[in-house]
């Protein structure tokens, strides 16, 4: 049975096309004679199959048709995943502990399939999961319990270093080959909560926080190549982890990556509810780090959205937060926030609101101390400094730039960094009659093409 707080995802198929229960009971009826296999279906079958009853797999099939989903999508996902809106099964997933073991398998069973169709979590959908995550029961860890072997806090510490080395070599490398041990790590996690059992509550509580780490690296490795439906999806499950974990900083970190999303696919209001929502959730139990984590990543989704003034406000309470240190209880996730990241972020900002000049020399002073190993940050940033310079018709200084960043993009699989630099190497064009920008362009062909 679907949680009815927010429905059976064949309300939301026909719903999105307008259609009454009756109006769909009508178009089986008539896809059924079209087969020559005639059903009597009436708008109260609709509406037990709503309830959670189960069609016979004849219905199913003239269902399929009634709604154009593919014979091929269909045998991937199992009634009624296969609908198609709002994409994310998981959101029907209660918020319990059940519920997120449950939520993990719908996403594991998807596998790496990604929907054409990407639609973004908006408008009642996102409403109803930030709502369901503000409110869920403290505690909820407590109620999943396995019958299984025992988990021993070895194992635990075990996946914890896989995550650690995973979260390093994706900084580096992009998560186009990563994702396939992120997902297979994910799975074992999976596994272990379904059928596990546990020596201390707290042992429980932090493998579901590594669920939640995974779900989030998993969304943000597909979301980085491209694929914003399984991104989403993964974003969606590591959050009921998260929640289940009883970790509100690490909940926010995943609402803070879906804002990414959001915002990058042109929903910044949408990325703006969701860091609000986050910073809500930590309210007096944050650190200065997460905190100023949370305000850039506010002020990006400010700056897509044009509104200048509150943008800045959000990055000069980064700033402050950063300012005020580190600390012991600072979780390990949030590594990268530091003075260079946040400038990047300031520079990206200013770009997006029109001023180059400034957004130029704040990624001059981001780059002066990034490290080294963060290759693919170093890829984005570098077309964003094109970008600005461009801007300002520093045409030989944008063609350095894009061309470092084409150098670097070579040994990254990132499909949001090639993309970038697809991009400013477009940019470009209009000037191809300057020697420097021909020979980019001539060494550029197999990115641009």
């Amino acid at each position: 049975m679907f949680d009815t707080g927010v429905g059976h995802p064949l309300v939301y198929a026909r719903r999105m096309l307008g259609w009454s229960q009756e109006g769909l009971a009508a178009r089986i009826r008539a896809a059924g004679i079209r087969r020559g296999t005639p059903v009597a279906t009436t708008k109260k079958t609709v509406y037990w199959w709503e309830r959670g009853r189960k069609p016979d797999e004849l219905t199913q099939a003239l269902i399929a048709d009634v709604f154009e989903i593919s014979d091929e999508l269909r045998e991937q996902l199992p009634w009624p995943y296969w609908l198609p809106s709002p994409q994310v099964p998981e959101l029907y997933r209660p918020w319990t502990a059940a519920g997120t073991v449950d939520a993990l398998g719908d996403v594991l069973r998807s596998g790496r399939m990604d929907r054409r169709e990407f639609t973004i979590l908006s408008g009642v959908t996102l409403t109803t999961l930030l709502h369901g995550f503000l409110t869920a029961e403290p505690a909820i860890a407590h109620a999943a319990a396995g019958g299984g072997r025992r988990i021993s806090p070895a194992m635990v510490d075990h996946i914890a270093d896989q995550i650690t080395d995973l979260q390093r070599a994706d900084d580096t490398h992009g998560g186009g080959d990563l994702v396939f041990e992120a997902e297979g790590l994910l799975s074992l996690t999976h596994h272990l909560l379904q059928t596990g059992s546990f020596p201390a509550e707290r042992v429980k509580r932090r493998l579901y926080a590594q669920a939640a780490d995974l779900g989030r690296m998993c969304g943000w490795m597909h979301f980085d190549i491209g694929r914003h439906a399984a991104g989403q999806r993964h974003f969606v499950a590591a959050l009921k982890s998260a929640s289940s974990s009883e970790d509100a900083l690490l909940a926010a970190n995943v609402l803070a990556f879906m804002s990414i999303q959001a915002y990058s696919t042109g929903h910044p209001d949408d990325a703006d509810a969701m860091v609000r929502t986050a910073q809500t959730a930590v309210r007096g139990r944050s650190t200065p780090v997460v905190d100023a984590m949370l305000s850039a990543r506010q002020a990006r989704a400010l700056a897509k959205a044009g509104e200048t003034r509150d943008c800045y406000q959000a990055l000069n309470r980064a700033v402050a937060h950063l300012e005020r240190g580190p600390r012991d209880d600072d979780p390990p996730w949030a590594y990268w926030v530091n003075q260079a990241e946040i400038d990047m972020l300031t520079g990206s900002c200013m770009l997006d609101l029109g001023d180059a000049a400034a957004a130029q020399r704040k990624f001059t002073e981001a780059d002066a101390s990034y490290g080294p190993e963060y290759v693919r940050t170093h890829v984005l940033y570098l077309t964003r400094m094109a970008t600005a310079q461009l801007q300002q018709r520093q045409v030989d200084a944008a063609c350095a730039s894009t061309g470092q960043a084409l150098t670097l993009a070579a040994g990254v699989h990132s499909g949001r960094s090639s993309d970038h630099v697809r991009d400013a190497v477009k940019q470009l064009i209009p000037y191809r009659g300057e020697p420097a920008v021909h020979d980019l362009l001539d060494r550029a062909k197999t990115v641009t093409t």
